[in-house]
Order: C-alpha cells, then sequence, then structure tokens
C-alpha cells in the first residue's frame, strides 16, 4: 500500500509574515472546495515549497515560451473590473492584466512604492493634518495596445473609480477611487466637479492628499496608490482631464445616461485595457476559457521580472473531475486545493513522475454568510444556534482530511496578525461547540416561542415561529443560496440542513442550488444584472473568502448607507461596535504593529460575538501541476502574478 504524503495544518508557521501585511476588506468570493475524507497521521517534513534546486535555476530560460493551462472550479462572470463583483477567478485575470501601480507588493505581502514606476515621490505633513503624496512617473510607458500612459492616466484612476457615474445612482458600482483622499465625498456625490484632492502638476507628475480624517493609517499607501486606466476604453471617447488649482476634474460633464451607457458597453466587451505582464486575447463565456499572452509593452515588474510563460489559460472545470483534468492533460493545474479527497488524489499522482505540488496555509476560509436584515437571520441569537447545530469541527476534519482547521473569526492561518494573537484569540473567541439545548435556549432568547397558531411552542410542533412587532408570525425558516453540483453543499444538507437535532429544534433550512454567478448576484444584491437581485431575499449563502495583505474591514462592516447601496457589507449587519472596532483596528500609523493587533483582537472578539459569517474551515492549500512546470514557489501573500513571474515551462 502506498503511504499517503500528507501534511499537518501547523497553526504556528514556519513562513511567518515579517512584513506589515496589508489589507482593507479586500477580499474575494470563491466557491467551496469539495468534501475530503479522513486521513492518516500526517508528516510534517515533506513538501515542495522550498528553493529550487541549482540544476533547475540554471535551467531558466531567457526567453519566454510555452503555455500555462490552469483549471478553476469557480466560473468567470467576464466582469474583470472588480468594481461590480469580485469572484476570485476574475480576479485572477484582473490581476495578470492589469499592472504598472505605484505601490507594489512584496512577496512577502508589505506594501511599498514601485521604483520601476515611480521615478521620484515626495510627502509633506500638512498643518490641517492631511499628508500629501507627490508621484513623478517613469515616462515611456504604454498599454499593450501601444497608448503612452503618463500622469493623466494615474489620476483617472482616483477620478473614474471615485465618480457619481461609477456609483449605485448610475452604473451600480462601488465608485470607492481615492475615497480617502480630500474631496472625495463631494466629488463623489457630484457636488463638485473638482477632485479637491488630487492635482496635476504636469505631464507625468501628480499629486493625491489625504483627508485629515483618514490619518493616521496603518496601511497609508493604499490611500494614494494609483494605477493607469484607459479613459477612453470606459468611456467610449477620449474625455480630457484638467486641473485649475482647485483639484482635477473631467473636460465635460460624465455623470450622463450617455457615459452610463458607454460603461456598460465597456463590461459588455468581458475584457480590460493591458498594462500588466499579460493581455486579454480572448474570453469564451460559453466555454469559460479566458486566454491571455504577453504584452508587448511590459518594461518589467519592480524587480525586473518579465512573463517566461507565453501564455497563460484560465479554464473552467468541475471539483468532481480535476484530478483527472490534470492527469489526463486537460490542464497543467489545479491550484488553492482545500479539501482532504483532493489532495490526497493529487498526493498519489505525484507519487508518479511527470507531477508535483506546492502547499502553503491559507488566508480565509471557507463559510457560511448570513443575510443579518432579512427573516430569522436577523436575530444574532439564530445565527448562534445554528453555529451550535453544526459540529464544525467534524466537518473541517471530513472536508480537510487533516489539511485544515475550524478558525473562529475573520481571518485565516497565513496571516500574520493572528500568529501572533493566536493565544489570546483562542482564549477569548467563542468556539461555538456543538451544543443542541445551547441551541434552543438562543431561539427561546430571540422570542422564536410560538407554533404556527401562535400558541406557545412545544416538542414535535414542527417549526418554530416568532411574533413581529406588527402581529404578524415569523416562521424559523431559513432561505439557503447554495452553489449547485458542489458537494460542499452537499455536506451542509447532511450536517446542517438535515441535521435531527435542527429539525427538532424548530428550524427549517430551505435549499435553492444555482450558479455561483447567479449565487453572488444574491449576495451583492446586484440590481445592475436584474431588479430582483436587489430585493433581500436569501437568510444564508455557502462560498469562501480569501484575503489580501490589504485587511481592512471598516467598509465591509460599515453601517452608512453609501457603502451598503455600493455591496461593501454583503451581510448587511448594522452594528455601531462592529463597524468602530474595524475603524480603530486600522487608525494607526504602519509602525504601529502593537497597536493593529491589539485592536485586532478586540475586533474579531466583537464580530466573534455577532457571528456575520460561520466559518467552516481553513486549510492548507495545495497546488498540483504537470512537473513540465518549474520553479512554482507561491503563497497566499505572494499572490498568482508574482508567482507566474517567477516561473516557467518546459515542452
Amino acid at each position: 500500500m502506498k503511504l499517503k504524503k500528507t501534511l499537518v495544518f501547523l497553526l504556528v508557521l514556519s513562513m511567518v509574515l515579517s512584513a506589515f501585511a496589508f489589507a482593507c476588506g479586500k477580499t474575494t468570493d470563491e466557491e467551496p472546495e469539495e468534501p475530503g475524507t479522513e486521513t492518516d497521521a500526517p508528516a510534517e517534513d515533506e513538501n515542495t515549497d522550498e528553493e529550487p534546486a541549482d540544476d533547475e535555476t540554471a535551467d531558466k530560460p531567457s526567453e519566454p515560451s510555452g503555455q500555462l493551462i490552469i483549471g478553476t472550479t469557480t466560473e468567470m462572470s467576464g466582469d474583470f473590473s472588480g468594481v461590480w463583483q469580485n469572484n476570485a477567478s476574475d480576479a485572477d485575470v484582473r490581476r495578470l492584466v492589469q499592472g504598472y501601480g505605484t505601490v507594489d507588493q512584496t512577496d512577502e505581502g508589505e506594501y511599498v512604492i514601485d521604483d520601476s514606476i515611480v521615478k521620484s515621490y515626495e510627502t509633506k505633513d500638512n498643518e490641517d493634518g492631511s499628508k500629501t503624496y507627490t508621484f513623478t512617473i517613469v515616462e515611456g510607458l504604454k498599454y499593450a495596445d501601444g497608448k503612452e500612459i503618463d500622469a493623466k492616466d494615474f489620476v483617472a484612476s482616483y477620478m473614474l473609480w471615485g465618480s457619481k457615474l461609477i456609483g449605485p445612482d448610475f452604473c451600480g458600482g462601488k465608485n470607492t477611487g481615492g475615497m480617502d483622499l480630500v474631496g472625495y465625498d463631494a466629488f463623489s456625490k457630484g457636488e463638485k466637479k473638482e477632485f479637491e484632492g488630487v492635482h496635476l502638476i504636469d505631464d507625468y507628475t501628480f499629486s493625491a492628499t489625504i483627508n485629515p480624517e483618514n490619518t493616521p493609517y496603518f496601511y497609508e499607501l493604499n490611500s494614494v496608490s494609483a494605477g493607469p486606466e484607459d479613459l477612453e476604453f470606459w468611456l467610449g471617447k477620449k474625455v480630457d482631464i484638467k486641473d485649475d488649482g482647485d483639484g482635477c476634474y473631467f473636460a465635460e460633464d460624465i455623470n450622463t445616461e450617455e457615459f452610463k451607457n458607454a460603461v456598460k458597453a465597456a463590461r459588455d466587451k468581458k475584457t480590460l485595457p493591458a498594462s500588466g505582464p499579460y493581455m486579454l486575447e480572448s474570453y469564451d463565456e460559453a466555454q469559460q476559457l479566458a486566454t491571455m499572452v504577453i504584452n508587448p509593452n511590459f518594461q518589467g515588474d519592480r524587480r525586473g521580472r518579465k512573463p517566461l510563460i507565453e501564455k497563460i489559460i484560465l479554464k473552467k472545470i468541475t471539483q468532481a473531475t480535476q484530478i483527472d483534468d490534470l492527469k489526463t492533460g486537460g490542464v497543467d493545474m489545479i491550484k488553492n486545493i482545500g479539501d482532504g479527497k483532493t489532495i490526497n488524489a493529487g498526493m498519489d499522482l505525484t507519487e508518479d513522475e511527470g507531477f508535483a505540488y506546492t502547499d502553503y496555509p491559507r488566508a480565509g476560509y471557507g463559510k457560511i454568510a448570513f443575510g443579518c436584515d432579512v427573516g430569522p437571520t436577523q436575530f444574532p441569537e439564530v445565527r448562534q444556534a445554528l453555529a451550535y447545530l453544526l459540529d464544525r469541527n467534524d466537518f473541517a476534519k471530513q472536508f480537510t482530511g487533516g489539511y485544515g482547521s475550524v478558525v473562529n473569526g475573520p481571518f485565516g492561518p497565513a496571516q500574520w496578525f493572528y500568529i501572533e494573537t493566536k493565544k489570546d484569540i483562542d482564549e477569548k473567541l467563542n468556539s461555538y461547540p456543538y451544543d443542541p439545548a445551547k441551541a434552543v435556549e438562543l431561539l427561546e432568547q430571540a422570542g422564536f416561542t410560538l407554533n404556527e397558531s401562535g400558541a406557545e411552542y412545544k416538542e414535535g410542533d414542527g417549526t418554530r415561529y416568532k411574533k413581529m412587532d406588527d402581529g404578524k408570525l415569523m416562521p424559523l425558516e431559513i432561505k439557503w443560496a447554495s452553489t449547485e453540483n458542489n458537494d460542499v453543499s452537499d455536506l451542509l444538507v447532511v450536517k446542517l440542513a438535515e441535521n435531527p437535532d435542527l429539525v427538532k429544534a424548530g428550524i427549517k433550512i430551505q435549499r435553492d442550488a444555482m450558479s455561483f454567478d447567479e449565487l453572488l448576484n444574491w449576495l451583492y444584491r446586484d440590481a445592475s444584472q436584474d431588479a430582483k437581485y436587489g430585493v433581500p431575499t436569501y437568510n444564508m449563502f455557502n462560498l469562501a473568502t480569501g484575503f489580501t495583505p490589504y485587511y481592512d474591514e471598516q467598509y465591509t462592516y460599515s453601517t452608512k448607507k453609501e457603502f451598503l447601496d455600493m455591496g461593501y457589507n454583503t451581510n448587511y449587519i448594522i452594528d455601531a461596535d462592529l463597524e468602530k472596532a474595524a475603524q480603530d483596528m486600522v487608525k494607526c500609523t504602519p509602525e504601529d504593529r502593537e497597536i493593529f493587533k491589539e485592536n485586532f483582537v478586540k475586533f474579531a472578539t466583537r464580530w466573534n460575538e455577532l457571528l456575520p459569517d460561520l466559518p467552516l474551515y481553513s486549510n492548507q492549500y495545495h497546488d498540483f501541476y504537470n512537473s513540465k512546470v518549474k520553479n512554482w514557489e507561491t503563497s497566499e501573500m505572494k499572490g498568482l502574478t508574482s508567482t507566474i513571474l517567477d516561473a516557467w515551462v518546459t515542452e
């Protein structure tokens, strides 16, 4: 019998992130993976995430060649910008196609000025508490189509994505470009044509001034970060940007139906202007294939890296057949594998020549996301009761097959601030152990004490009811938006929806299976796709969340209507204490790591009490690939683009 090569999912990681590791609720939405099975006791010493051997680096090619087909189980929507939705596969395309930002991310997760794009920069602390960054960019940058890039392109990223045009009243997107800068509020609402905190100085120099209300800020560089944006692509024609001294403004009013239609037409093109290492050659929506080829005008990244793989293809595959797809050559790689069954099958595959793997801890978790403003899940006691009625340790064990564990808050084991506060977190957060009696107690506290007739609820009465302020009875029925053809959804049916203890407690869960794209429409309440999605309908969703290093949750849990309308707070949880805890976490200088960690614990504690999500598992991710792929060194902090720029293929 072959000895399975498995790994302990260490919470004390060997790769503790040394950088500041950043984030601001920049998450991607992922389909949940399929469940796994228990494995033998894991061994600690086997993985391939190490420095490449000398003979491998010696074979590094000098010119690009070959192609890499990456399988993904998350459907692409073709809405690649991330302004309206942010599914994980669409985000992968965007990160490969867009580049040249003034701020870059190191492989360890630290944000730094990109000196390959920024020729020079200056900072100034102003008397009113604001802070100004002045950037001079290098000359000669171009988009893939040959258009020159200058300061106006960078300014456009603040102005277009911060405009009223993009927001809920027009295009239904998140108009948060430059949101930390002076003058954002008036500009984004269309009250002033000038963006006061943004200035054009010359053809290659511009400045951005951070609002004093947003200083200090742990992720200060992200407040002023900008990348080039091709206005003509989005607006359908050239619209100039001017600055008469009061801030930048568009030469004509873009907050009109004409430009709304132009933005819709641009979205319908299912592509993006390319300033990154690759450009989108084609997108086949029916076949779910995104084909990217090298951007001929890409000058290289901050470390001087250029692509060594000529073509990248992102291909939709199914969870059930992904190992077979890899084995038979349908794809060259499957990545972010977190379920035990697939990992074990992948390990078996790598015991033969021709396949390899890399493993790394996750910065995120699989979850049930609750709608906290609709139906029974608007009551925290109901969300807590559901937690007590799901044996999450058993779920995680079966799902990850020993390659993962349960987390009790909004974080993953790869994140430095969790690693460094783990002892405190474990002491303060409720683990919600399986306890049906506690669940019933909480349901009664929430007022679900009646039966269908309005009489006192007794065991065996079926579904519980609660008398609302208007005198109507609310049934304890949970509407669940669930991904179709997904085994993790089926596992939740067994472990939760059809759990006899849940039924006995008086809860009914109704599952509606749908595509992941449709699930996101309901989650984001994206009325721009169809008016029906704007109507609060579902109480819970199953999916997964992946965090970037930019961990700022103040907009994710904002109570402000404008952020709710833009789809930032997808839980629609209105809690001033949670909002303040998220704000306090980042209201410190980048050097104040101890303050950040202290406030992170406070934030996670409040989150754990309210349970806007119920974390199901966090994994030790595995990427499995054909051995033609060389130097595949990755992590959740490093990201796909940087990993691909380090890699090459041999044919």
